[in-house]
């Protein structure tokens, strides 16, 4: 997902449009993939749902910022018929998949659980909502930043991908699981 973000803003700085179909749409079946691994892990169920609702809802923002080809003026009618078509149906599969998942992730990690059983996590959120409005600043390849709680859709894929790595921390400690998290977003590797 950093990944994604770091290419979208990318393209997004040389004034092109975010890439959907060789980016976020392989990367929603691959997350859901996980699930016959957490399945058995409730939390880390939950955040894979959290994961995938914000890899749709990514998707969606995406997708309603694209406008009809219009390459020449004698642009064929059928043809920008048949895109926004297109469109409108991967915008519509994606909402309902968007919602699905949030729906899944909070039965499998409920706000009041992050709340309790998260401490540091939850602490480590930002707390000005303002700030939610500021636009992301990535600095060379350091993409640390805040993440706001609960997770919605509105959610970025930076401000998730944050959310996650202090979450999986917290719970290799809490599960006392000698595992180091090898991704860090403030340094280059």
């Amino acid at each position: 997902m950093a990944a994604y973000y770091a290419q979208d803003a990318s393209l997004n700085l040389r004034g092109r449009p975010a890439e959907v179909e060789q980016t976020w749409r392989t990367l929603l079946p691959l997350c859901l993939s996980y699930a016959r691994v957490t399945k058995a892990f409730t939390h880390l169920d939950g955040l894979r749902s959290y994961l995938s609702s914000v890899i749709a809802s990514a998707i969606c923002t995406h997708v309603s910022q694209r406008i009809a080809p219009s390459d020449s003026p004698h642009d064929d009618h059928v043809k920008q018929h048949s895109f926004l078509v297109a469109n409108y149906a991967l915008l519509s599969d994606h909402t309902m998949k968007m919602n699905q998942h949030y729906q899944e992730a909070r039965v499998a990690l409920p706000f009041e659980d992050i709340v309790s059983s998260y401490k540091k996590t939850y602490a480590a959120r930002e707390t000005n909502a303002r700030v939610a409005k500021e636009p992301e600043k990535i600095v060379g390849a350091r993409m640390s930043g805040p993440y706001f709680l609960p997770l919605a859709n509105d959610t970025t894929p930076i401000q998730a991908v944050r959310f996650g790595l202090q979450f999986l921390a917290e719970y290799c400690e809490r599960e006392k699981l000698e595992y180091a998290l090898r991704v860090h977003l403030d340094k280059t590797e």
